[in-house]
Parts: structure tokens; sequence; C-alpha cells
């Protein structure tokens, strides 16, 4: 078994159902998203405002090479069952010329009366 099968096989087995958009081509696959937090579980990036704190908070994505996205952040959103989410920054990550998988920092849409 090569690497990038070892890679899909987690995605398949761990990886949640995403719906990603890519502009305005909407191809359902598994990834995996997780929140990127600090020690103390705050996000370094949030600001004080006179409603209190915003949250900056981001998220990693890691998800199959087939769904390259790379290049076309502006135009692609990622949609879980619970939450929908703007890619901040992409890239791919490749193994003897042969990219095995995208990595991507999402960041939590905001919608209209949110």
């Amino acid at each position: 078994m090569n690497y990038k099968t070892s890679v899909d096989n987690l995605f398949e087995k761990f990886g949640e159902n995403v719906k990603v958009s890519i502009d305005d081509t909407l191809t359902e696959t598994k990834a995996l998203i997780q929140p990127m937090r600090y020690k103390n579980k705050l996000y370094v990036e949030s600001q004080r405002t006179e409603l209190g704190f915003k949250d900056s908070a981001c998220f990693l994505y890691l998800g199959p090479a087939e769904l390259d996205f790379a290049g076309k952040e502006a135009n692609t959103v990622i949609e879980t069952e619970k939450e929908s989410f703007n890619v901040s920054r992409a890239d791919r990550i490749s193994l003897k010329g042969i990219t095995q998988y995208i990595w991507a920092i999402l960041t939590p849409r905001v919608k209209d009366g949110d």
C-alpha cells in the first residue's frame, strides 16, 4: 500500500462528510476539519469590541488530493453538516512530485443576520 492510499483510507475512515464548492461546482467528499487552538484554548487574534470579544476562529482542513482548490481560495466554500467555511489559505502536500493531500486554513462564514 502506498502513502497516498493510506492517507485516502484515513479520510474515508475518520473524515466527516463535507461539501466543497469551487467556482460554483459542488463536490461531496470526506475530510478532516479540526479547530486550531492554543494551549489556553483562546485564539491569539481575538479582538475586543464594544459587544465583547470577536472570535477569530481558525480551522485546519485536510482533504483528498483530487479536490484541489489551492490557488482558488477566494472561490471556494466548504460546508459540514453544522458549519460553513471560507478558505483563507490552501496548499498541496506532495511526495515525489505527486500530491498526497490538500491542507487549508478555514474561517467560519458569516451569514446575513448572524
